[in-house]
């Protein structure tokens, strides 16, 4: 088994869909947004740090923003590692 396979095994549609069923159970709030909107996606990325950056990155500020800095950090740090990214201090 791969690493890739083996985080993957932690968060799979099951998994989401009966943890989500204890949140919504919880609070109210919650599941009125879900019923409203639907289950969250899960999305399928790619191990490791670079991916690390960009889900970090999308957290902090707008999606379209994300992208345009983590493309503008991939011209500067291409392979984008801990210690590219500590070389550009």
């Amino acid at each position: 088994m791969t690493r890739d396979e083996i985080i993957q095994g932690f968060l799979t549609e099951e998994s989401l869909a009966s943890g989500l069923a204890v949140l919504t159970s919880m609070d109210t709030d919650l599941a009125r947004v879900v019923e409203k909107c639907g289950a969250p996606p899960l999305w399928k990325r790619e191990a490791g740090f670079h991916t690390l950056v960009y889900i970090m990155l999308e957290q902090q500020v707008s999606l379209a923003s994300a992208k345009a800095v983590y493309d503008r950090l991939l011209a500067i740090a291409m392979p984008l590692t801990p210690e590219r990214l500590l070389e550009l201090d």
